[in-house]
């Protein structure tokens, strides 16, 4: 899935690119003149500490033995008080200081002439005709208005600091910078396209394309576990839409006999309204089918009660072993009265936290199925066996069992086998037995390789 160049341009992730670049260049740089200029005031610090020593030991002869042996010891070279050019050269070399002494009137004295500086620190140049080096000097005033001057070369470590700080600004300027920036925008397209997909998918959906998903790669990143949990919801959106496409087509389906029904026996009391008894009947088996209608819709409430896990706040302990107990006492006589044998087997200390009557709906309509759907003397089974933290809740039967080609939707809402449609019901109590086992965190299963419709019910264990 491609972009264009000015769609990434304008996008957030580009615009965070250049922020970041930015950011990463200014504290680069910060860093850099940083340090550098530390490094450069540390040698200028020394650098004065020499001068300053020299001047206050220069004072110190000066005021204690005179200027003649402040320039007999300090200043005169080769028995000559003035220096001369030449002499530059070597000082420069061997990285001495320049000093220059002054009368009154400002005339030199002894050291080089062409020293000047004034009152103070300054940077300066000498008065050479080829040499042009900077020179920091320091001037102090003396008795009588005689001044003393000395200096030094600045050091060369302080011209190559600085030289070196401004080529790497202009390296993090002219190259890093540009260079963050492409790199940035190559990421900006690999992430911008990976937004682009989901958004792509997001439209198609709103759209109606309720089959569009957003594309994975086998790289399984960030990017693919987000487009996995937007895909699982869209499988789960599409279920639900299909779910409620087959609700819709079950409720009318089921509704439609009923209410036919309802309005056939209305005619028949127009017609029959001399004759009491007729209309009594009719009224009779109407409310018989709204009955039914109101089934329908308590166990669609129910049904979305369920799953929308509203009953999850009433859950306690429940001992599921007596309650299973008294289920079977309760259904034991309407085995019986069906002509079918009835047998419990339940181990007792079973506990678990949940809603019991929800429980005791989820048992009702597993026996009440195999009321129904099995044949005159059919033997049911209910039993319950504990072992260690295992649960399981077993209703089965020796009938003909659910077909493989039903097997997969008995869960479904309103779905009912063929050979189901002759017997009453609206295809939802399996749906509801679903739900409540999955708000339990129950796995129900049918299992295939039995004779007969068997159901297992595998309970957490209350710890």
């Amino acid at each position: 899935m491609s972009s264009t160049p000015h769609s990434i341009l304008r996008s957030t992730v580009f615009g965070r690119v250049i922020w970041a670049c930015a950011g990463f260049v200014i504290i680069a740089l910060v860093l850099l003149w940083s340090i550098s200029g530390a490094l450069v005031w540390h040698m200028d610090a020394q650098q004065r500490t020499r001068i300053l020593d020299s001047i206050a030991y220069a004072q110190e002869v000066y005021y204690g033995r005179g200027s003649e042996a402040l320039i007999d010891e300090e200043i005169v070279d080769d028995g000559e008080p003035l220096w001369d050019d030449d002499l530059i050269y070597e000082v420069l070399e061997r990285e001495a200081q320049l000093i220059v002494l002054r009368d009154a009137d400002y005339e030199p004295v002894a050291g080089f002439p062409g020293l000047f500086a004034d009152v103070g620190w300054q940077i300066t140049y000498l008065d050479h005709p080829e040499i042009d080096e900077p020179v920091r000097a320091h001037l102090a005033l003396l008795r009588g208005g005689e001044t003393i001057t000395i200096g030094e070369f600045l050091p060369e470590g302080r011209a190559a600091t600085l030289e070196f700080a401004m080529a790497m600004s202009f390296a993090l300027v002219l190259i890093v910078l540009p260079l963050s920036l492409f790199t940035g925008y190559l990421l900006s397209r690999s992430v911008f396209n990976r937004i682009e997909g989901i958004s792509q998918t997001a439209a198609a959906v709103a759209a109606g394309q309720i089959n569009s998903r957003v594309p994975e790669s086998d790289r399984y990143d960030e990017f693919d576990r987000l487009a996995g949990g937007i895909n699982r919801m869209l499988d789960r959106l599409e279920a639900l839409n299909a779910n409620i496409e087959a609700v819709s087509v079950g409720v009318a389906h089921d509704l439609r006999t009923p209410l036919t029904n309802i309005g056939g026996r209305l005619e028949l009391i127009s017609r029959d309204r001399n004759d009491p008894e007729a209309v009594e009947a009719h009224l009779a088996a109407a409310e018989d089918y709204l009955a039914q209608i109101l089934r329908i819709f308590d166990a669609l409430l129910r049904l979305g009660e369920v799953e929308a896990g509203q009953r999850e706040a009433a859950f306690e302990d429940v001992d599921l072993s007596q309650m299973t107990r008294d289920m079977a006492e309760a259904y034991a006589p309407i085995f019986e009265d069906a002509n079918k044998s009835f047998q419990a087997n339940i181990d007792d200390g079973a506990m678990i936290a949940g809603d019991r009557e929800l429980l005791e709906q989820l048992l009702a309509n597993l026996l009440e199925n195999a009321v129904e759907h099995t044949r005159d003397a059919a033997q049911v089974v209910l039993s319950l066996q504990v072992d260690g933290k295992s649960i399981v809740v077993t209703v089965a039967d020796d009938g003909p069992g659910i077909s493989p080609a039903n097997r997969g939707r008995i869960f479904e809402r309103f779905y009912r086998a063929d050979a189901s449609r002759s017997t009453k019901g609206n295809g939802l109590g399996l749906s509801l037995v679903k739900a409540i086992a999955d708000l339990h965190g129950t796995t129900i299963s049918l299992d295939a390789e039995a004779q007969g419709a068997v159901f297992n019910l595998a309970f957490p264990h209350r710890d």
